[in-house]
């Protein structure tokens, strides 16, 4: 990664910001001229230079070596998933589309939590990267289960190959957890128990359908009309997080583990 190798373009009524290519896609900052940007406490624009400072300091990150390649793909990919997540928060509150704002900022929290996780330790950091089995053999399990519950003589043949492909790439990997992380525990773990216990429950409300949210979230006196500016500003609030934590781990030591 380095300068010369940033892709870069324009769309119609803003820009493409530049962003090395193996990191993923521009960051898309289209600007919409139906935003009442004066009227948030924190403006769509300063979250965007926020955003621009978070990908340039993706595009810095550079690995040290190969024992410790996988921590800097790691983070990388934090940071690309942070961005983009970034995205959908601003078109959420361009929108005034709570379900999405609250899903993003919902993200976005976790996200801050998974970086700080891994900041923490090269083993955390491993542990994280092991999830991506765990997380997917549940995923496989849980499918199977439902098939063979609706018809048990179903064939469940494609879905027995993916499990077991994922077993042996664990076995190759020395993976032994057989439990996905828990980000409540991994919230308190970095200080963000408080954080964790009140956002992830508001978005709840926002995201999946329950009485209020299907009754009452857009219902005159019943609706809490402030979550627009809130949920935004919590969420570049935890992009801000991100970029402050990877800057000071880059400075300090680059992208070796702690």
């Amino acid at each position: 990664m380095g300068s010369g190798e940033h892709a870069s373009g324009r769309c119609e009524g803003g820009t493409i910001l530049p962003i090395n290519p193996s990191i993923g896609c521009p960051l898309r900052l289209c600007h919409n001229q139906n935003v009442d940007d004066d009227k948030l406490t924190m403006r769509v624009k300063d979250g965007d230079e926020l955003a621009v400072t978070l990908l340039e300091i993706g595009n810095s990150l550079k690995p040290i070596n190969d024992e410790n390649y996988f921590f800097f793909e790691i983070v990388r990919e934090l940071v690309d998933a942070s961005l983009t997540n970034y995205q959908e928060l601003r078109r959420g509150v361009i929108e005034d589309n709570h379900p999405l704002l609250a899903w993003a900022c919902r993200n976005l929290l976790e996200l801050t939590i998974f970086l700080k996780f891994v900041l923490l330790s090269g083993d955390n950091a491993r542990r994280f990267g092991d999830d991506r089995l765990v997380d997917g053999s549940e995923l496989v399990r849980a499918l199977r289960d439902l098939e063979l519950h609706y018809d048990p003589k179903a064939s469940t043949v494609v879905l027995d190959t993916a499990l077991n492909e994922m077993q042996a790439q664990m076995t190759a990997e020395n993976v032994t957890a057989n439990k996905h992380l828990e980000v409540r525990k991994l919230a308190e773990m970095v200080g963000l128990k408080e954080d964790y216990a009140s956002v992830n429950r508001v978005c709840s409300k926002l995201v999946h359908p329950t009485s209020w949210s299907v009754l009452a979230m857009n219902k005159g006196r019943n609706s809490f009309p402030d979550a627009r500016e809130l949920l935004f500003l919590y969420g570049v609030g935890y992009l801000a997080q991100i970029t402050i934590a990877t800057r000071e781990h880059n400075t300090k030591q680059g992208m070796n583990p702690n």
